[in-house]
């Protein structure tokens, strides 16, 4: 064989080895694609944040009659709201200053003691049932000059406990030195009294907020209360009734004072029957007064009078008096009066002018209140 026929026979079989290698390779390198495409790793994960965080919720249909209810459509606030009604059409029939009393336990007078007692329970080991303290001083406010005397009462202690009880008047921010060992009142230690006598204790010392703190020594056991009042120099002084007699539709109560604190005043009293002792009207009364001698009137409208069945004569007591605070004072100041109560003489209806007193916006807020209880939709209709 030529050297020319071996030379195409090789070139033929170099170029079909050369087919099949190329053949091979390219199959190969698509399957490696193919598989890098299907094994291609997923993308990380997003990182979740240290807090939960809601899903957006879809929005909910918003209820309109939910948002626009009317909370006077209830039935007990409808029925609450004509009640106030008809108190306020009761208490519109007469001016302010002379209200008609139809509950006379409103005005009933705390007995000594009563108004300022603190109540409180001691539980000590060894007993079933705790220790009560139960201290008071005669009233809340005092002025310079007064007693203030101080009560204490003891029970559940063992009988055969000795007890000891030690008072001391403080101010808000610190202890006086004013302290007295307290007084049993009776053998079995179960009462105690004490007294600071104020005209003693030298100007700046009190303040107007004042404290009794009581110390009790039961056997080996130390217990404390305080009782809270108040402390004041006098603003004035109601020396006496000036004057009392009808004008016009009202009967005029003229109260006399010594004024001390020049100001706007601020007056207070009840007026009662002095034969039944029954309240009849809750007076007020307010005016301007110079120092020295001043005089705050109080009016008892006619109408109120006859509403109670009542030409006298009367009682005015329960009376309170302060001067308005000034401009820089932090407090009102009170004033005090000579006596606790004043009688007063009493005139026939028929002295005085029967004027009913009208108050022109009345009718006005009735008609609202009314309205609030009937409800919108039943007034509409």
């Amino acid at each position: 064989m030529s050297k020319w026929r071996w030379g195409l026979i090789a070139l033929g079989l170099v170029s079909i080895v050369g087919v099949l290698l190329w053949s091979y390779f390219f199959n190969q390198d698509t399957v490696t694609l193919d598989q890098q495409a299907e094994t291609k790793p997923a993308p990380p994960k997003p990182i979740q944040p240290a807090f939960h965080v809601m899903a957006k919720q879809p929005k909910q249909p918003v209820d309109d009659s939910a948002i626009l209810q009317d909370p006077y459509q209830d039935e007990a606030i409808k029925a609450q709201m004509l009640q106030v009604a008809d108190l306020y059409e009761e208490a519109s029939q007469y001016p302010h200053y002379s209200q008609p009393i139809r509950n006379p336990e409103s005005v009933q007078q705390p007995a000594p003691f009563k108004e300022t007692e603190v109540d409180l329970p001691y539980p000590l080991d060894g007993l079933a049932e705790p220790i009560r303290l139960a201290a008071a001083v005669e009233r809340y406010q005092y002025f310079k000059g007064d007693t203030i005397n101080v009560r204490l009462m003891v029970s559940g202690a063992p009988s055969d406990t000795y007890i000891e009880a030690t008072a001391t008047l403080a101010n808000q921010q610190s202890p006086t030195p004013f302290t007295t060992k307290m007084a049993p009142t009776d053998e079995r230690l179960n009462s105690f009294v004490a007294a600071f006598e104020t005209n003693v204790i030298p100007p700046g010392v009190l303040t107007t907020e004042l404290m009794v703190q009581i110390e009790v020594e039961i056997g080996g056991d130390k217990l404390f209360t305080t009782v809270p009042l108040r402390y004041a120099e006098a603003s004035a002084t109601m020396v006496g009734i000036a004057y009392v007699r009808p004008e016009a539709e009202n009967l005029l109560i003229a109260l006399q004072y010594a004024v001390f604190s020049p100001g706007y005043y601020f007056v207070s009293a009840i007026l009662e029957d002095a034969q039944t002792g029954q309240p009849l009207i809750q007076l007020q009364g307010e005016g301007r007064m110079p120092q020295g001698n001043g005089i705050l009137i109080l009016k008892a409208h006619s109408h109120a009078l006859k509403a109670m069945g009542s030409e006298g004569p009367y009682v005015v007591r329960s009376i309170k008096t302060y001067r308005g605070a000034e401009s820089g004072e932090q407090f009102d100041v009170p004033a005090n009066q000579v006596q606790p109560q004043f009688q007063i003489q009493g005139f026939p209806f028929s002295e005085y002018d029967d004027v009913a007193y009208q108050d022109e916006l009345a009718a006005e807020r009735l008609e609202f209140l009314r309205n609030l209880g009937v409800g919108r939709e039943e007034n509409e209709d």
